[in-house]
């Protein structure tokens, strides 16, 4: 977390809008089918330039290692760009510049499906999903899908053949439950989610951890680090904007979803080693800490 973070300059409209501007440039620069080196390292340099990049230390290193030819570090640059624009407030010039973006995604999505020959690739698609208001859910089910490590090319033509539907939600649907039923790696989540129920996490809730958010966890950090479900109203971003960098730079994300109350979410969060419990103490959001495994 930045600890000079400039409130006033944060709050300003204008500057929230130039940045929301600079990230939809970038994140459409990621998702052409043959990214651009050139185009893609101005835009990122563009987006690590602005004033308001240097108060978010996750944001700013999820762009600072972004590489051209690394698919990892793209996807990582996508999932950030995404929160950062869920973020900020825009304003027309900005819509009109995510209206252009989307515009051109929409025109050439068929096109990246058609490319797509790995689970990366998979990958970046959720994170498109994600970026696009009407395809959320749809990123939702992709993801549980990519969670169990596609690699066979047969099985990865498959999903994308149903991308291509008219159907396609039932289509995913119907591929993620043969997938659970099927593949080992249903056993290894039902495992996980065991881990975090004797920690005191409510099934549904554990039931939508992915592998992708545990990709870099071992079994004794899930077990033993400081886990905690925050439950927050949506205007804590734009009221305590550090809230935001906090989750990146001290946190493992293992999932959020919509909290009873209307317009809140809850958030599933693992500490990373030697953050501290009472890092979020000074938001206005509800805690909940659990136990440590047994």
């Amino acid at each position: 977390m930045s600890s000079d973070f400039d409130f006033g300059e944060f709050l300003d409209g204008s500057n929230q809008s130039e940045l929301m501007i600079l990230c939809l440039e970038l994140f459409g620069v990621l998702t052409e089918l043959k990214v651009d080196h050139n185009k893609l390292e101005t835009a990122k340099i563009e987006v690590l330039n602005n004033q308001l990049t240097k108060n978010f230390e996750g944001f700013r290193s999820a762009i600072s290692n972004l590489v051209g030819g690394n698919k990892s570090s793209q996807i990582n640059a996508m999932k950030h760009i995404n929160l950062m624009t869920d973020t900020l407030v825009g304003d027309s010039k900005s819509a009109k510049k995510f209206m252009e973006i989307e515009k051109v995604i929409d025109e050439s999505i068929n096109a990246l499906i058609g490319g797509i020959n790995s689970a990366d690739d998979l990958s970046q698609l959720v994170q498109i999903y994600n970026f696009l208001p009407n395809k959320k859910e749809l990123a939702t089910v992709l993801s549980r899908i990519t969670d169990y490590q596609l690699k066979a090319v047969e099985r990865i033509e498959y999903v994308k053949g149903a991308l291509l539907e008219n159907d396609v939600e039932v289509q995913l649907s119907e591929i993620l439950a043969e997938l659970a039923e099927n593949s080992a790696a249903g056993f290894i989540s039902a495992n996980v989610a065991d881990v975090l129920q004797e920690r005191g996490v409510d099934f549904h809730i554990a039931g939508l951890v992915t592998k992708e958010a545990l990709e870099n966890l071992s079994d004794e950090q899930l077990k033993s680090n400081i886990l905690v479900m925050l439950n927050f109203s949506e205007d804590v971003f734009t009221t305590n904007p550090e809230f935001l960098d906090a989750i990146q730079s001290d946190t493992y994300v293992l999932t959020s979803t919509s909290g009873i109350d209307q317009d809140t979410f809850d958030m599933l969060l693992l500490l990373k080693d030697g953050s501290r419990g009472d890092i979020f103490e000074k938001y206005p959001v509800k805690v909940k800490e659990y136990q440590v495994y047994k």
